[in-house]
């Protein structure tokens, strides 16, 4: 398998008034194609700043990330938004769906983006929603929808594009433990059809899914869980 992400002692760091605040500190780590993997730790530990670097949507402050042959470091604001849109879905922990469209206009948005025509990115995106079971639910809007399947939808709007890889921040964080245990099987059907994800997570029941666990404490990445004693 090739090597889809690496980055190499990554840095972080923002600035609170002229104080320096760290929150990622000598980040390494290496993802193949069709690898799920999990990273975990707690509030406040980095996990997120690093997804937002990964995903294009933040800086690092020094070190190295390459993406799918990118070096993130060096994108222009315009080429980041780039290949956020070739090579990266995103899924959050809420939905964050456009009220006023329907689920299979919802999908579609991203096509949009990609000067697809209407007819044919209307019909990718109802392919997309018949995978993910709400192949019934197409011209239904948000507020028409439950929790977990509106997660479905986003699910859907995440992958309609082929991304290489699926970023993923506390997918279930809001959803209950029935919707939740849905969306990680379709997590690991997805992976199973190829697709290379990354899930961020405070929970072990969704880490587990995953093929590799990373743990970050205090920005610092290990693949080995921290012992902390009481």
């Amino acid at each position: 398998m090739s090597t889809l992400l690496q980055c190499k002692d990554v840095f972080k760091t923002y600035l609170s008034g002229k104080l320096e605040v760290p929150v990622l500190k000598h980040v390494n780590l290496e993802v193949k194609e069709g690898e799920y993997v999990a990273i975990m730790g707690p509030s406040g530990s980095g996990k997120t700043t690093l997804m937002n670097i990964i995903g294009c949507l933040d800086v690092l402050s020094s070190g190295t990330c390459l993406l799918d042959g990118e070096n993130l470091a060096s994108l222009t604001s315009n080429q980041m938004a780039s290949v956020r849109n070739r090579v990266l879905g995103f899924v959050f922990q809420q939905a964050d769906l456009l009220p006023g469209l329907t689920a299979v206009e919802n999908v579609a948005l991203p096509l949009l983006y990609r000067g697809v025509k209407k007819r044919e990115r209307l019909e990718r995106a109802a392919e997309m929603l018949d995978k993910v079971g709400l192949s019934d639910r197409m011209d239904f809007r948000p507020n028409q929808l439950s929790g977990g399947q509106r997660q479905r939808v986003a699910i859907a709007r995440a992958m309609v594009g082929k991304p290489k890889l699926l970023l993923a921040d506390e997918p279930t964080g809001a959803l209950d433990s029935k919707s939740g245990e849905q969306i990680m099987t379709l997590f690991r059907q997805l992976n199973d059809e190829g697709i290379t994800i990354i899930v961020i997570t405070h929970a072990q029941e969704v880490a587990n899914e995953a093929n590799r666990i990373c743990y970050i404490f205090d920005g610092m990445l290990t693949e080995k869980k921290e012992e902390r004693s009481e």
